[in-house]
């Protein structure tokens, strides 16, 4: 599994390359530091597999987790009705926990066109600050302090707004993955 090129596990492990895959942000959820995050990650896994196959765990959403929709059924007819979401396999229980989870997390973000304006806002601010005009940032210039500031602005672009990493790569005039190795080297 370390090695198979279909799977995410194999990326964020360091093994193999995944173009589609942003492993970066992946291992941002297990440290600060890809060596560190990526023992914590194996971790988690190994934890997971010592748990053994589950059957709530396996197949997806409401109707898997509780058994099939002959028990689903039964459990209306009986006036029992739980929370399903077919992208969140669980409980009810567990399906309203991430609902609440997900709303307060959603309270603190802004909406695409907020965050697309206050990352311009922010360019804007550190190229005068820098004394870097925005079109000599978003030619892809190597030049030190434009690299600098690049790279400082990906930082907090990422980090501080939570802005995606291909939109952090438009903003900045660079690939997704110059943004990713950024990010990567911060660690």
């Amino acid at each position: 599994m370390n090695r198979y090129r279909w799977c995410g596990h194999s990326a964020l492990l360091g093994t193999r390359k995944n173009s589609w895959q942003d492993q970066a942000y992946v291992l941002k959820w297990f440290g600060t530091r890809q060596g560190s995050a990526r023992k914590a990650y194996l971790e988690f896994v190994r934890q997971g597999v010592d748990q053994g196959r589950r059957p709530e765990l396996v197949g997806g959403g409401l109707i898997r987790s509780l058994g099939g929709w002959s028990v689903v059924k039964s459990l209306r007819k009986s006036g029992i009705f739980e929370k399903g979401d077919e992208r969140i396999l669980g409980s009810g229980d567990f399906v309203e926990s991430v609902y609440s989870q997900a709303e307060e997390k959603i309270k603190y973000q802004l909406p695409a066109k907020e965050l697309e304006k206050a990352a311009v806002a922010l360019i804007g601010r550190k190229c005068k600050e820098w004394k870097i005009e925005m079109k000599l940032l978003r030619s892809g210039s190597r030049f030190g302090e434009v690299s600098r500031l690049r790279t400082s602005l990906a930082i907090q672009l990422v980090n501080d707004l939570g802005l995606s990493l291909a939109e952090s790569a438009r903003q900045l005039g660079v690939t997704t993955s110059a943004v990713a190795k950024i990010l990567r080297r911060q660690n």
